[in-house]
């Protein structure tokens, strides 16, 4: 005589095998999904194996050469590469699939190009006003790197930065007054100029390695003094600053469609979700 717990017991090891009878067959006719109690918990046993049942995860690295090495290493049907040029990282999706055999696409290698301290120095000098200072600072940091120029041509490195620590702000107003029978005419005329007794550079020539594995190349350097404030700011701005992002973001795309095998496309674009 069973008495009720050995028959609640029965009842649910009944329910369980139903359960799992219902979810194999829905995996074998590839329905996706199947009705279960709401007080089952379905456990994932692939930890407790010797192996796993697929590859997955995201490698990721700041090197054009261990991303490719990997990627071709562990490609499967559909592999693609994915290059976003507006933040310089590649995504290799390793298990995409095909339209008729779609992958999970969770088993990835992913890029990301690391600016050189050179290159960050650049970007952060050139993103605002800065003070005299500042600007002989960032001279004297990379003065291996750095060319100085104005209308005349190169400006000795050292006459430069001494030129930008000793900036003088001159400003001066004119008054015209013309007073006729009939009519009377004031103009006031006010001149603010920069100088300085050493030849001010008006450019700033700067070549280095901006990206891990990229090209050198040459950043020009407008520079412009501020005179509405007390004191002297100056502005260092990138010229055609968009030109040269678009052409490094190709100059990625390059160098990885021609290191990777031919059998892996290579995109310009993203991929995931809200991509």
């Amino acid at each position: 005589m069973f008495d009720k717990e050995a028959i609640q017991t029965l009842a649910e090891a009944t329910s369980i095998a139903q359960a799992v009878e219902t979810i194999q067959k829905a995996m074998d006719e590839n329905k996706g999904v199947a009705a279960l109690p709401s007080d089952y918990k379905i456990h994932d046993f692939e930890s407790f194996g010797q192996l796993r049942r697929r590859m997955r995860g995201t490698m990721s690295t700041r090197y054009i050469a261990p991303f490719v090495e990997y990627t071709q290493a562990n490609k499967s049907n559909g592999a693609t590469v994915f290059v976003n040029p507006d933040d310089m990282t590649a995504t290799a999706v390793l298990d995409l699939g095909t339209p008729d055999l779609p992958g999970h696409a969770d088993n990835k290698a992913k890029l990301t190009l690391c600016k050189t301290a050179a290159f960050d120095a650049l970007l952060r000098i050139a993103a605002g006003q800065r003070t005299q200072r500042e600007i002989a600072e960032f001279l004297e940091d990379w003065l291996d790197i750095v060319t100085a120029k104005n209308s005349d041509g190169e400006v000795k490195k050292s006459l430069a930065i001494a030129a930008i620590r000793k900036i003088t702000i001159d400003s001066t107003r004119k008054v015209e007054s013309d007073e006729q029978a009939l009519s009377t005419t004031r103009s006031a005329f006010e001149s603010v100029q920069a100088s300085s007794k050493d030849p001010l550079p008006t450019f700033i020539e700067f070549t280095c390695t901006p990206y891990a594995d990229l090209a050198k190349r040459t950043f020009v350097l407008r520079l412009s003094v501020i005179t509405t404030e007390r004191e002297p700011r100056i502005q260092l701005r990138i010229q055609r600053a968009e030109e040269h992002t678009e052409q490094m973001a190709n100059e990625l795309v390059g160098m990885i469609d021609g290191a990777i095998d031919s059998d892996i496309p290579v995109l310009v674009g993203c991929y995931g979700k809200g991509a």
